[in-house]
């Protein structure tokens, strides 16, 4: 079996799930007034039950306007899908001074409110970072453990599989998937460090919570390579 690298490279994106998702939890989002539309606008896009199911988890779905106009006022997150100020820049949506980017202006959202306002804006956005994270857990090693069963800490077997892969990687980062899947894999009889008790926990929940859940990548395919297409023949 391949070992997994419990170490996973990139900037600010992984910083800001580390701190949000492993450090305190966050304080309760409060909804906006007059902001966002009733919509289910998530079901017109892909992995739709996959973004409910987040929503529900996250505890945005049971807020007012499907959690679309809601904003953790200590972390900054906003949205049905909480996005923190951090992985909107790290996602392009944001500039280094907090600015909203051209690509964010062009799906609806050239200020905070204008974010919170537009349920399609967040799910573009949302897409961005499903796309994202897909790309950390493909280069941190997690996602060549897809279709592996692990025993978890509890005793039980968790198959691997991409929607429960991010889904763990949405809630403590892609980091602490990697190093759970590393020390399931590779150290199984080693006990857990202090630092990653907690995180180990929810990762496996997440592992578990999403493994029915049906999920589409997001990545795009790969370009095949100029003079390496197949030919046609003639029959």
């Amino acid at each position: 079996m391949q070992r997994v690298r419990a170490a996973v490279t990139g900037g600010g994106f992984q910083l800001a799930m580390a701190r949000a998702r492993e450090g305190t939890a966050p304080a309760r989002s409060v909804p906006l007034s007059g902001t966002a539309t009733v919509t289910r606008a998530w079901e017109t896009w892909p992995n739709g039950e996959f973004r409910q199911r987040i929503a529900q988890a996250e505890r945005s779905a049971e807020q007012a306007q499907h959690g679309y106009g809601i904003r953790n006022p200590r972390s900054g997150a906003m949205g049905r899908y909480q996005l923190l100020p951090n992985t909107l820049l790290d996602i392009g949506w944001k500039d280094g001074q907090g600015n909203w980017t051209a690509t964010a202006r062009q799906a609806g959202a050239s200020s905070d409110a204008e974010f919170l306002a537009n349920p399609s804006a967040q799910e573009a956005a949302f897409s961005a970072y499903l796309r994202r994270t897909e790309t950390l857990i493909d280069r941190n090693g997690a996602l060549a453990q897809r279709g592996t069963v692990i025993r978890g800490v509890n005793g039980q077997d968790i198959m691997l599989i991409e929607s429960g892969m991010v889904a763990a990687a949405h809630r403590r980062g892609a980091g602490s998937l990697a190093r759970y899947i590393a020390h399931r894999t590779n150290t199984p009889e080693a006990p857990v460090a202090a630092r990653d008790r907690r995180a180990f926990a929810a990762v496996a929940r997440r592992l578990q919570d999403f493994g029915e859940v049906a999920y589409a990548s997001l990545r795009p395919a790969p370009r095949a390579v100029a003079g390496l297409e197949p030919r046609s023949r003639d029959l």
